[in-house]
């Protein structure tokens, strides 16, 4: 397992940052044959992080998360709990009994806005699940607005641009203790504006090389953009795969097109 010195070791919020696989996560939306074929062929560079989410888990054994983070492959759980405060712990826990790098709550889990009191049944459940991951050296996350929303949905849902309820729950994510947060890549810009949130780390779906389609995604940019905005790691899922071929290939061949575009973008931080 990767310990902590190492999921440490990027720098914050852009500056003097060199290319490191883990700055992208891929969103492996396949089968665990498939991600097995990737991860022993080398397709992705040792250290790369691997995505799995809630249904991937549904269908297969939490045990796979050894598996990757034993083969030198960080795990991002993306459980993107959403529950009462007791069920969304005892669910936290399910996942952090196996130690993934990275796991995931939606900010909406909010319980009480409590952040500092002594009585656990009013200290919000997202101070609590940020608490268990730290005990369990596990990288804590704040899913806040979907990038599948479009600003008009998100003005439906909320009242208020994406932007603004983004800041929303940065700040609670801040109050809580997070480590990571899981945003557009065009909030990103305006989140790094602030230097209180220089140590969160800001991981961005809704990403798509030049030419790609944008599929369900509605707030995107392309990957050297999301870096040049401040992100920290990018989330990668199908241009990944796209192409023809064994999967293997197809992700080689596309990962290296975009870590050269994300290269070029660093250098100029």
């Amino acid at each position: 397992m990767l310990n902590m010195a190492h999921r440490e070791s990027q720098r914050i919020g852009g500056g003097n940052m060199e290319f490191r696989p883990d700055m992208i996560i891929w969103s492996a939306d396949v089968t665990k044959t498939e991600i097995e074929n990737v991860i022993n062929s080398g397709a992705l560079p040792y250290g790369t992080m691997i995505k799995l989410d809630r249904l991937f888990f549904e269908r297969e054994s939490k045990d796979f998360i050894h598996f990757c983070e034993n083969s030198g492959y960080p795990v991002f759980c993306d459980a993107k709990i959403i529950e009462i405060p007791a069920k969304a712990l005892a669910i936290a826990e399910s996942y952090l009994e196996y130690r993934p790098t990275m796991l995931n709550i939606m900010a909406g889990a909010c319980s009480t806005g409590n952040w500092t009191t002594d009585d656990i049944n009013n200290l919000d459940a997202l101070k609590r699940f940020a608490e268990a991951c730290h005990d369990a050296a596990v990288r804590s996350c704040i899913v806040t607005v979907l990038t599948s929303k479009s600003d008009r949905l998100v003005d439906l849902e909320y009242g208020t641009s994406a932007i603004d309820q983004v800041l929303t729950y940065v700040k609670m994510a801040h109050h809580a203790g997070f480590t990571d947060i899981v945003c557009s890549p065009k909030e990103a810009a305006i989140i790094r504006k602030s230097h209180a949130y220089n140590n969160i780390w800001l991981n961005t779906p809704g990403v798509r090389p030049k030419g790609s389609n944008a599929d369900d995604q509605q707030r995107i940019t392309t990957p050297g953009q999301a870096f040049k905005n401040g992100a920290n790691r990018v989330v990668i899922g199908r241009p990944l795969l796209a192409g023809e071929g064994p999967i293997s290939e197809r992700i080689a061949n596309n990962y290296a097109s975009i870590r050269k575009e994300i290269e070029t973008a660093i250098k100029d931080l």
